[in-house]
């Protein structure tokens, strides 16, 4: 059953998480009443990749606040002003859109309904901000930095691939990450790339990769979602031993002897941030996930199938993103070689 296509009151019956009251506090109205909050998700909850994270971090942050919570998932981009608005006139004080194709419809709905809090990401710090409005910054490209010098250390091709679903700006960013630490390391590496056209298709995923491996390409970066189960066949079924990277949680057990890292996603702490803000009547903002040990933003330590020295190499190298010592640039207007 497609939950975007029930309405919330029976949304309300089927994905609703009941939790005890919140004793954290006050807000600006006096004693602290039930607070309600609400996610929608565009795919399944148990997708193993983007969604699941999500929902992980809505039961972890509704369980800590005692909030109510509820989600609809699989909602598509036509579908979404519909159930923000059923959301927003049910009661729901804060409600969180994952994932930026939501952007256009939170906030055409967010100004109509101002004692509502949405939570919406991006990809950058917007030069206006609605007053209802949490800005998560996603920061892709600190996280695409260190897998380009991961990639720069691992060819033995010197063939590096990136494929994801559409040129979206974060696509354009993490490009030209990967093409910066090539540079930093002082690489001789070339990067190929490719728009797949789509996220979750399998198969176009699948033909993507072996065209890059019949290129001679023996590491490719992923940032698509359940598309990757097409790159895990095509680099098990290879000739010769290619490795891969992807994004959000690990894949290590789709092909363990190809499997090098991934670019960790946890949204707990930016949603812990968010909540403990508007307890204290904060009720917009701008929070970048950090990237760091601990953080919102975090390689899958070790690196599988390298040696003890290229291991230590990219912690030291994700270490100095982390601290700042290492500057990773922010590009999304074009890709520069």
């Amino acid at each position: 059953m497609r939950r975007s296509r029930t309405s919330v009151l029976a949304l309300l019956g089927l994905a609703v998480l009941s939790l005890s009251a919140y004793a954290g506090g006050d807000r600006e109205q006096g004693a602290l009443d039930q607070v309600n909050f609400a996610v929608i998700f565009p795919g399944s909850i148990q997708d193993a990749d983007y969604n699941t994270i999500g929902y992980t971090a809505m039961q972890t942050i509704a369980g800590e606040f005692g909030f109510r919570a509820a989600f609809s998932e699989r909602v598509a981009v036509p579908d979404a002003e519909r159930v923000l608005r059923e959301y927003a006139t049910s009661g729901f004080d804060i409600i969180w859109v994952h994932g930026s194709q939501f952007n256009g419809a939170a906030l055409t709905v967010g100004p109509d309904y101002p004692d509502v809090t949405f939570i919406i990401e991006v990809d950058s710090e917007p030069e206006e901000m609605l007053a209802n409005f949490w800005y998560l910054d996603r920061n892709f490209y600190s996280g695409f930095y260190v897998l380009g010098s991961i990639a720069a250390m691992v060819t033995q091709t010197g063939r590096v691939g990136y494929f994801t679903g559409v040129q979206l700006p974060f696509a354009t960013e993490e490009i030209n990450a990967i093409l910066q630490a090539f540079r930093s390391m002082g690489s001789r590496a070339t990067l190929e790339y490719l728009f797949i056209g789509d996220f979750n298709d399998t198969v176009r995923t699948r033909q993507a990769a072996e065209s890059f491996i019949a290129q001679g390409i023996d590491v490719i970066i992923s940032s698509v979602n359940l598309g990757n189960y097409g790159l895990f066949n095509a680099v098990i079924d290879a000739d010769m031993p290619v490795f891969f990277m992807t994004k959000y949680t690990s894949k290590e057990v789709h092909a363990p002897d190809n499997y090098l890292t991934s670019d960790l996603f946890d949204f707990e702490p930016p949603l812990r941030e968010v909540m403990q803000a508007f307890l204290a009547g904060q009720r917009g903002g701008y929070l970048k996930l950090e990237f760091g040990e601990g953080k919102a933003r975090w390689l899958d330590f070790p690196i599988r199938n390298v040696s003890p020295e290229i291991n230590e190499r990219a912690m030291q190298i994700a270490q100095d993103v982390a601290s700042g010592v290492a500057i990773v640039e922010r590009n999304q207007r074009e890709i520069v070689r």
